[in-house]
């Protein structure tokens, strides 16, 4: 029969060794809700000797997860434990390479440049754009041989089979993630027995205020996040908090793909594109193409606001109050994207951006460093470690932004994206890699100072290999389960414990899927259950764009404060 040990230790948290894996819970009741689901999910019976410094007590936990007396002397318990612990102890003498080390400049060069947000205009809307592809780690790192013991270390504790996975059911201008591996909680009644059986020797948790200026962590494991305020409702409106009376409509041709953004409604028809304007459903452009748009997306030139695409070699900028696009040749083989402010060229090693009278050269960055992003005239780039150089691509002043550590002996073990102020990374302990398995830290940092605005304590299984995915409008974006407010950094969800699956946001209002296949909207802490093929939220979130199944797009007016009554 597997043994597990629980230990309460000085720090107030309780640690859990399971199978060799050791991982961190809030308290102890916690632990053994963990241990319930693993057993019920295996279908096996553990024995488990929690030790909360001064004694040890042995439980069993059957094949249901129910939680009972013990079928074996405490005294066996006890050795397994002490064995437990001297493995720790020698695994942890085992050394590894760091996971740079053996990428060098030309791995790093491959795994932090930007991907090339190269998308057809039905795949999503406008204004969402991944930063890097994920690291190709080719050390083959073997997560059991490296030292366990934090939370930042060892391979994470492992995850009980969930639901079979069923196909989600396809819509338009719309992209589902994969489904996530995440053990489900039980009822009430399990926790409730646990607190039951260990409350005499429990140490209490005294969980600190949140100070908004410190950072926000948060450990998926120990599901105290926003997750668990989620309700889902359900709506009469065709979208949340929005009129059902449209301000204007526009029917659009049936096999159209369209795509909106706040600086237009973009419809691609056969040989024919048209751009309506978001105010008026009226049309703002029209003209014969010989190629369909690859890549359109919100973006600024020059401070002025346009809508741009890019059909093969050739890109248009429509400016806000213009009627007619401005025309630009790319280089062969550009690849373009948007992860920042304003869109960055790269054709081979050269590098450039779109301004008001033609494309304009932006400074290649020294050997070594991936160019990232371009905010308000700035470029930035890094090397594998850091720090980030910000360029002006003017003036031609340069500034290091040194990014703070989230924690003792952690590094960065993958660039997941930069841009619009922010930088996304992924912090480890040496060993760990996006693939490894290990628990590690997901960090928003501040491009101004390089200062933590946000981490979330997780592991590679969850969001090693995904993207991060800004949404239209700029307002938000996510990465596996997890929501982030893109203008603060702050984590706003976490639906890794949930069964919905977020896609490109509109505004602040999130597409999602949940239950396998059923469509829902998430808006604030709330997944309404709904249909509706929401296209864009325009105008400082005062209107709703919405493609309805009679191929006609309609613009709801927000509700005010007297309807919300």
């Amino acid at each position: 029969m597997p043994r597990a040990l629980i230990s309460v230790s000085d720090d107030g948290f309780t640690y859990t060794t399971l199978n060799g894996a050791t991982s961190r819970y809030s308290d102890t009741g916690q632990a053994i809700t963990y241990l319930g689901d693993y057993a019920k999910e295996t279908a096996t019976a553990l024995t488990v000797t929690i030790d909360d410094g001064t004694k040890k007590t042995e439980i069993g936990i059957d094949e249901t997860g129910r939680v009972g007396a013990a079928t074996t002397p405490a005294t066996s318990a006890e050795a397994a434990a002490d064995e437990s612990s001297d493995a720790s102890s020698t695994d942890g003498a085992v050394s590894s390479a760091e996971a740079s080390s053996a990428s060098g400049d030309g791995s790093a060069e491959s795994a932090g440049h930007p991907e090339h947000a190269d998308q057809s205009p039905n795949a999503q809307s406008a204004g969402g754009q991944n930063g890097f592809a994920a690291q190709d780690d080719s050390s083959g790192a073997n997560g059991e041989s490296y030292p366990m013991g934090t939370p930042f270390s060892g391979p994470a504790a492992p995850a009980a089979p969930t639901v079979k996975k069923t196909p989600v059911r396809k819509r338009s201008a719309r992209n589902r993630p994969q489904r996530l591996k995440k053990i489900t909680i039980p009822g009430l009644v399990l926790i409730g027995l646990a607190i039951l059986m260990i409350g005499a020797f429990v140490v209490p948790n005294i969980v600190p205020v949140d100070s908004p200026d410190t950072p926000q962590t948060i450990g998926s494991e120990q599901q105290l996040n926003p997750a668990s305020e989620l309700s889902v409702d359900k709506t009469r409106d065709i979208v949340p908090s929005y009129d059902n009376s449209p301000a204007w409509e526009a029917e659009v041709p049936k096999r159209a793909s369209v795509t909106a953004s706040d600086r237009g409604v973009l419809l691609v028809n056969d040989n024919r594109l048209e751009v309506l304007d978001v105010d008026t459903g009226k049309t703002r452009y029209k003209a014969k193409i010989d190629e369909s748009p690859t890549f359109a997306v919100d973006t600024v030139i020059d401070g002025r606001p346009a809508l741009l695409w890019q059909s093969g070699n050739t890109a248009e900028a429509l400016f806000d109050g213009e009627s007619k696009p401005k025309t630009y040749q790319l280089p062969d083989n550009a690849r373009i994207t948007s992860a920042g402010t304003s869109v960055l060229i790269k054709s081979g090693n050269k590098l450039s951006t779109f301004g008001a009278d033609g494309l304009e050269n932006v400074p290649t960055p020294q050997a070594g460093s991936t160019p990232m992003a371009i905010d308000d005239d700035e470029i930035f780039s890094s090397d594998w470690n850091g720090p980030v150089k910000a360029k002006n691509i003017k003036t031609g002043d340069e500034r290091s932004i040194k990014l703070e550590s989230p924690g003792d002996e952690l590094k960065i073990i993958d660039w997941i994206s930069a841009g619009h102020g922010k930088a996304i990374t992924l912090w480890g302990e040496q060993g760990a890699s996006t693939n490894s398995g290990h628990r590690i830290q997901l960090v928003v940092h501040s491009l101004e100072d390089g200062s933590i605005l946000s981490t979330v304590t997780t592991t590679t299984d969850i969001v090693g290999e995904k993207s991060w995915v800004r949404g239209q409008a700029g307002e938000r974006a996510y990465i596996g389960p997890y929501l982030f407010d893109l203008e603060s950094g702050l984590l706003l969800m976490d639906v890794s414990s949930r069964d919905i699956h977020l896609s490109e946001p509109r505004g602040s209002i999130v597409p999602c899927t949940m239950d396998t296949n059923t469509s829902c909207l998430l808006a604030g802490k709330q997944a309404f259950k709904t249909d509706t093929d929401l296209l864009a939220v325009v105008d400082d979130g005062d209107e709703a764009l919405v493609l309805g199944d009679d191929s006609t797009v309609r613009a709801y007016p927000k509700k005010s404060d007297t309807q919300d009554r």
